[in-house]
C-alpha cells in the first residue's frame, strides 16, 4: 500500500516540474527567438517480482514437468515505481518571422540546413548568433532584436554584445546611426553615408549540429560545452533585416497542456487521499482489536 503512495507522490512531483516548464514557456511567448522546453517524463526502472518457493507436498510449480527445487525463484510479474521528470529538452523549431522594419532587427532562417544523423537519430542542426556574455565567454542566441549602445557596439536586448565572424564584438563609430546600416542576407554589415557605402563587418553565426547538447543560461541564451566555429559563408542560412523571429511557443496549446497537467496532479492527489483513508481505517481497526 505504501508503494502506491510513493508512486502517486512521484507523479505529483513530476507533473509539478512539467507545469514549471509550461509556465516558463507561456511567460516567454513574446520573447524574440525563445525556444520552448519540452519536459520528458519517464518511468523508474521496473522491478521483477519473484516468489521464493518453499519445497512442500502441496507445491505445484509448472517448470517443464521438473520437480520443484528448494529456494527456486518463481516470477510473479513486474512492479512499476512511479515516474520522474528526466530533463527539459529545448525545441529548436523555427519561429514565425514578423516584419518590424527596424534596421537592427535581424532574423535567422535556417530551414534549408540538412538533417544530421547522430547516434542513429535524425537531428536538425540550428544556427545561432554569437554574443559576448558579461563574463567574457561566448553565448549563442536566436534573439535578433538589437540596438546600438553608447559605445557604438551592437548589443542584444539583454545587453550582450553581438560578435562578428572574426569572434570580436561588432563596433560601429559614434557618428553612424542605426538607420544607416544595411545587413545583407549573408551577414555583411554595410554602412551607408551619403552616396558612399563601406563594409563594417560580418555578423557572427554558428551552427550547432546537435542543439540538445546546448545548456540554457536563462531566457533565450545558450552555451556550448566547447566553442563553436563561426561561419564565413552562410550556406543554407539567410539573415533577414527588419524581421524578428518570434518564439515557437503555441500559447493555446501550452494553456491546454497546463490544464491537463493540473488534472493529472489532482488525480494523484485523490489517489493519495484514498490511501490515507485506508490507512486511517486500518489504524482504527488495529486500535480497537488491541
Amino acid at each position: 500500500m505504501l508503494r502506491g503512495l510513493y508512486s502517486a507522490a512521484s507523479g505529483m512531483y513530476s507533473l509539478e516540474r512539467r507545469q514549471e516548464a509550461l509556465a516558463d514557456n507561456l511567460a516567454n511567448v513574446q520573447t524574440p527567438g525563445y525556444k520552448k522546453d519540452d519536459t520528458v517524463l519517464r518511468a523508474f526502472p521496473k522491478l521483477l517480482i519473484n516468489r521464493i518457493h518453499d519445497l512442500n507436498e502441496n507445491a505445484k510449480v509448472p517448470v517443464s514437468g521438473a520437480p520443484p527445487i528448494p529456494g527456486q525463484s518463481i516470477p510473479i510479474g513486474e512492479l512499476a515505481n512511479g515516474v520522474y521528470a528526466q530533463e527539459r529538452i529545448p525545441s529548436f523549431q523555427q519561429g514565425s518571422l514578423v516584419q518590424t522594419e527596424q534596421p537592427l532587427n535581424v532574423a535567422i532562417h535556417d530551414q534549408n540546413l540538412p538533417l544530421q544523423t547522430i547516434n542513429g537519430r535524425q537531428i536538425k542542426p540550428a544556427a545561432l548568433f554569437a554574443v559576448q556574455l558579461s563574463d567574457g565567454t561566448v553565448g549563442y542566441t536566436r534573439n535578433g532584436k538589437w540596438d546600438l549602445d553608447a559605445n557604438g557596439s551592437i548589443v542584444t536586448s539583454d545587453g550582450y554584445r553581438v560578435l562578428g565572424a572574426d569572434g570580436k564584438p561588432i563596433q560601429i563609430t559614434d557618428s553612424i546611426r542605426k538607420e544607416d546600416l544595411e545587413i545583407t542576407s549573408d551577414g555583411q554589415i554595410i554602412v551607408q553615408t551619403g552616396n558612399q557605402s563601406r563594409a563594417a563587418g560580418r555578423i557572427g553565426v554558428a551552427i550547432v549540429q546537435n542543439p540538445f547538447e546546448l545548456r540554457r543560461l536563462g531566457g533565450n541564451v545558450y552555451q556550448s560545452a566547447g566553442p563553436l566555429p563561426l561561419l564565413q559563408n552562410l550556406d543554407g542560412i539567410s539573415l533577414q533585416q527588419g524581421f524578428i523571429e518570434q518564439s515557437n511557443v503555441d500559447a493555446g496549446q501550452t494553456m491546454a497542456d497546463m490544464m491537463m497537467t493540473v488534472r493529472g496532479y489532482e488525480a494523484n492527489q485523490k489517489v493519495i487521499g484514498a490511501y490515507d483513508q485506508s490507512l486511517q481505517q486500518l489504524y482504527s481497526v488495529g486500535k480497537l482489536n488491541g
